[in-house]
């Protein structure tokens, strides 16, 4: 398998734009970077190249220093990322390992599943921010050698109107593309930092909960882009809660990736839906799905340690142990299951506001 692509747009049958797109959709291929090394320099192309999975935009013509420091970049990021993936995958295999023999203490496999699942959301933030500060530098590139060629016409006393007005049209567009990528790159990381650090803190603080459930939605962006099922939030703005936000956000993710692991069959588009009301001086949330449902005897020892359905697939089955024990002990709620084969499932929780 190739490391990485380069791939012109303009092209016989299909065009580049397509020949990516159907890349990206075979399993075996879609993870493969893709540069594409083009002619076309109108900002709507790099826009769209970037929007079909490619990782970088290069236009003729090509400078030789240019291109292979951005291949290498890239290839130093893929290395980066398979690494980051083993690693994860080791870590798993080694706690499991130690789970089976019984020589790790109940706290230390605790917190060994929190480490990996921060551990994921830091390698999908990475993944994920690489694509908008992409977009800027193609943008700011293409503005510097436009704004070259137009110094170039005034020193030689060649510069005309037009010229002058498609420069003019250019960089107003791309400064609303640099402007609105920096914006989805700080709005990560801001929800980054918002959700995952407070797990690393056992505080109470007071926060707006419709906010703070799109902050949980924003990062796990990366997610759900690779997969086909849509989260959904439902909150009124005016709640708020004084609880321990990071106790919260590892309830409600470790609940949504269930649902995206366990909840639907394969090739199955689901919705996965969080639905948050206030109730007196209680704050509800019923976090559900669409998808097959959960068999009775599975509802019955669902909380239990170490029950899992995933045992020869990696899964230690402290995961919906751990979110029981945290609403209870951390934030003071009761969580409960209910669910139909074939019609989805719903786990609700019941937090005070204070």
């Amino acid at each position: 398998m190739p490391a990485l692509i380069l791939l012109d747009v303009m092209m016989p049958g299909i065009d580049g734009f397509e020949t990516c797109r159907r890349l990206k959709s075979l399993h075996d291929l879609k993870e493969i970077p893709i540069i594409f090394v083009t002619g076309k320099a109108n900002i709507s192309d790099v826009v769209e190249a970037f929007h079909v999975g490619g990782v970088d935009y290069v236009t003729k013509p090509i400078r030789h220093e240019e291109i292979v420091a951005r291949v290498e970049t890239h290839l130093q990021l893929q290395a980066l990322i398979s690494l980051r993936d083993e690693l994860i995958a080791t870590l798993r295999e080694q706690n499991i390992k130690l789970e089976n023999m019984g020589k790790l203490k109940d706290e230390q496999l605790e917190k060994s599943e929190q480490f990996n699942h921060i551990g994921e959301l830091v390698g999908e933030l990475t993944h994920e921010v690489a694509t908008p500060l992409g977009v800027i530098n193609t943008a700011i590139s293409t503005l510097s050698d436009h704004r070259q060629k137009l110094a170039n016409q005034l020193l030689n006393q060649q510069l005309s109107k037009k010229t002058l007005t498609d420069y003019m049209d250019l960089s107003g567009e791309s400064f609303d593309i640099v402007l609105s990528n920096l914006r989805h790159a700080i709005h990560l990381v801001d929800s980054f930092k918002q959700i995952v650090v407070g797990e690393f803190s056992q505080t109470k603080t007071q926060f707006e909960l419709g906010a703070y459930l799109e902050d949980i939605q924003h990062i796990l962006i990366p997610k759900l882009k690779r997969c086909p099922h849509k989260l959904i939030i439902k909150c009124v703005d005016s709640i708020v809660i004084y609880a321990e936000s990071g106790a919260l956000s590892q309830v409600l993710i470790n609940l949504i990736n269930n649902a995206i692991i366990h909840a639907f069959a394969e090739h199955q588009q689901g919705n996965i839906t969080i639905n948050a009301v206030e109730n007196n001086n209680e704050v509800e949330f019923k976090i559900s799905d669409d998808g097959k449902g959960i068999s009775e005897t599975q509802q019955a020892n669902i909380f239990d340690k170490y029950y899992t359905t995933r045992q020869s697939q990696g899964g230690s089955g402290l995961g919906l142990f751990i979110v029981k024990k945290l609403i209870k002990q951390n934030l003071n709620g009761t969580i409960s299951v209910t669910s139909s084969e074939g019609k989805g499932t719903q786990f609700t929780i019941t937090l005070p506001k204070e």
